[in-house]
């Protein structure tokens, strides 16, 4: 029993002896800390450094997006690249130009229209449904006793004041925002100036370009940069169709609601929710919320409680169906993508929403085929013990 006891006591401090462990543990945080270094230099670099580089890596994305089309066309015609370049080049400004300009002028027709038609809102909707609402408030109390009349005039002033510095408070946000837009207005102009004349620059002398950034590289990093860049292109593809996917189902919603609440023009209205929808700052609340709350206040109560009813339901369909859909076209589990999606937009905002997963996705195609070892994607083993034999078989 002594000699027993002795040997117990032997191997215990021999695994409190044993380094292995410790080397395991020093390895994991080595790597954990050189990972969180990496992670800290990327988020400044996309936080801060991004926006001051962001005209030419759009100049950049643009020229990407061309070359097919350039190099077809030098091939095709007795045009040289860099005339291809230069005339497909000025053919997209001036078609983005003209579209731009159309717009613009049909949103400042709209909204001139909207505003000059409000003083007759007001006086032919607006005033006499508030006259119709205090008139309904006034026999409501003329039946009540004079406390609670007392009780409820003066809960009425503190409505009027509460609302009234609402009011207060958004306007001047509103002058706020557009001066801060206004402010930025010089610096918006510079920037899409430069990003033109980058984008001139790049689709000329995009292989030089890049055969002298890419020589700049280590063999591995060169070999990674192409693997990356063959995988994203796809990513991004499968983004795309992820997206026109929901796309398609907000326009087909839309549609149908409208249809049944016999809106005039009802794919039209349908086609822009759908294309709204899409930037996660405004969504399909921005059109059927005000739409909703006219409606109401106008006393066309069917058409107001039928577009707040199918905004709740576009609503659940896209917050249920995206993680859905997303995960499934770049082949990520619907919880990763939500968490993605949830931490890039709170991150980097618009931008993060899509980069995260697409990053994500990335870093798992490179684990999967052995080029970085970041996580162990193995399947699991089963913590079941087999069952013992039975007596008496050898």
């Amino acid at each position: 029993m002594a000699a027993r006891g002795a040997a117990r006591r032997s191997g215990t401090e021999v695994d409190l002896l044993d380094p292995k462990p410790v080397e395991r543990m020093r390895a994991f945080i080595i790597k954990f800390l050189y990972f969180a270094i990496w992670a800290g230099i990327v988020y400044c670099l996309l936080k801060y450094a991004m926006p001051l580089f962001m005209p030419f890596v759009v100049a950049f994305v643009i020229a990407f997006m061309l070359k097919p089309l350039i190099n077809l066309i030098a091939a095709k015609t007795p045009l040289g690249r860099r005339s291809s370049a230069i005339i497909l080049l000025v053919v997209l400004y001036a078609g983005l130009g003209t579209l731009l300009t159309f717009v613009s002028i049909r949103i400042v027709v709209w909204l001139g229209g909207w505003f000059s038609n409000l003083p007759a809102l007001y006086s032919g909707a607006v005033e006499p449904a508030v006259s119709q609402v205090g008139r309904a408030f006034e026999a409501l109390f003329a039946g009540l006793g004079p406390d609670v009349r007392s009780f409820l005039d003066l809960a009425s002033e503190n409505l009027s004041s509460a609302v009234s510095s609402l009011v207060s408070g958004v306007s001047s946000s509103a002058i706020d925002l557009v001066a801060g837009v206004a402010g930025r207005v010089p610096w918006i102009v510079a920037g899409t100036l430069i990003c033109i004349i980058a984008s001139f620059f790049f689709v000329v002398d995009y292989y030089n370009i890049t055969s002298f950034l890419v020589r700049q590289l280590p063999q591995r990093g060169r070999h990674l940069l192409f693997v990356i860049k063959d995988y994203v292109v796809g990513t991004l593809f499968r983004f795309g169709r992820a997206y026109l996917l929901l796309m398609t189902l907000t326009f087909v919603e839309v549609s149908a609601g409208l249809l049944i609440l016999r809106v005039p023009s009802a794919f039209l209205i349908a086609l822009v929710t759908a294309v709204v929808d899409i930037v996660p700052v405004l969504g399909t609340g921005t059109i059927m919320i005000p739409w909703a709350l006219y409606s109401l206040i106008t006393g066309n109560y069917f058409l107001g409680i039928g577009l707040a009813v199918l905004y709740l339901i576009i609503t659940v369909v896209r917050q249920t169906l995206e993680p859905r859909v997303v995960g499934a076209q770049i082949g990520l589990y619907p919880l990763l993508t939500l968490i993605c999606m949830f931490i890039g937009a709170q991150l980097f905002g618009f931008w993060g929403l899509f980069g995260f997963p697409i990053t994500l996705v990335v870093l798992v195609h490179l684990n999967r085929i052995g080029e970085i070892n970041l996580f162990n994607t193995g399947a699991p083993k089963d913590p079941t013990p087999p069952p013992p034999k039975p007596l008496g078989k050898q």
